[in-house]
């Protein structure tokens, strides 16, 4: 399965940091899931109302390890430091 997070940062919010943050993280789950490959961060090349700042996307082994990836410390850990940067987000899920 292919995970898919989106980030709208809210305006002020240092976007460089976050992707930075994002980016070490998404490394580190990647190191430590067995499940979890091919971990990448993006930021949108362009700049929109309507676009997200940061995209996450990652291949899961399969549909029953999302919650073992949501529930994860670190996942945790950067979704609770970053609630009050994020004006919105969404999750998109392909097998």
């Amino acid at each position: 399965m292919v995970h898919y997070n989106f980030l709208k940062l809210k305006g002020g919010t240092d976007v460089d940091e976050v992707f930075c943050r994002c980016q070490d993280v998404y490394a580190r789950l990647e190191e430590e899931l067995d499940f979890l490959h091919n971990a990448r961060v993006c930021r949108c090349a362009t700049v929109r109302d309507s676009n997200a700042d940061i995209m996450m996307v990652m291949e899961l082994d399969a549909p029953d390890r999302l919650q073992d990836y949501l529930q994860h410390p670190m996942h945790v850990a950067l979704a609770q430091g970053m609630k009050e940067r994020i004006a919105a987000r969404m999750s998109f899920d392909e097998e």
